[in-house]
């Protein structure tokens, strides 16, 4: 595993197949957030202590995982404000773009995912279900009043998070609260842009409170 400490919140990990194999993983294992792959993860968080001096500030971490051509993965995190996440950003577009790094079969919304300025008042995750998606939001509470907007497109769910009147405290808090079920993905307007046009808007708006309501109903 190849670390980067980007700044004193924020590491860069480049994963490849071979490491993948010798701890036994697969892709699945970590998209699917199952025991081996969360072990896998507080592996690389504890071990950037050691590698690049990485210190945690407190214990909202934000972290943006994505797969490689060759079976690898980028893990990035962060535990700072809005300015680390659009540097994890930048640096992720960067090591996309090093390394050829589009999903087979995904190379347009790649593309569209990691091109334009990014938007630090607005954040961006992807959920493999409705289910994950509405756990996400019921863990929101009722006293945020959060403008969010809930897109599906190519089977998977996209949430969007709009800062609007909240404090960057709150939603850092929020956002890091994201990661247990999906991930952080850019937020750029060609990307809101390509869902519009290409996804189904399911929620406008409100789709926090909504999604809240549904779940705990």
């Amino acid at each position: 595993m190849k670390y980067k400490k980007i700044n004193d919140a924020t590491v860069q990990c480049i994963v490849s197949a071979d490491d993948m194999a010798e701890y036994g993983l697969a892709l699945s294992d970590i998209f699917e957030r199952n025991e081996r792959g969360e072990e896998f993860l507080r592996d690389i968080i504890e071990r950037a202590h050691d590698e690049v001096g990485y210190q945690i500030n407190n214990g909202n971490i934000a972290m943006q995982i994505t797969p490689l051509k060759d079976n690898g993965l980028v893990v990035t995190f962060t535990d700072e404000g809005p300015a680390a996440f659009k540097e994890m950003l930048q640096n992720l577009k960067e090591v996309l773009q090093e390394f050829s790094a589009e999903l087979a079969g995904q190379e347009e919304r790649e593309k569209a995912q990691t091109t334009g300025e990014y938007d630090e008042n607005r954040r961006m995750f992807v959920f493999c279900t409705m289910h994950q998606t509405m756990q996400y939001a019921a863990t929101i509470p009722n006293t945020y009043s959060v403008k969010s907007h809930l897109f599906k497109e190519g089977g998977n769910y996209y949430l969007v998070l709009e800062k609007n009147r909240l404090s960057y405290k709150t939603f850092n808090r929020i956002s890091a609260q994201a990661v247990e079920f999906g991930n952080l993905i850019a937020v750029s307007d060609e990307r809101m842009q390509y869902l519009e046009e290409h996804g189904e808007c399911l929620i406008r708006d409100r789709a926090v409170s909504r999604l809240r309501r549904i779940y705990r109903a």
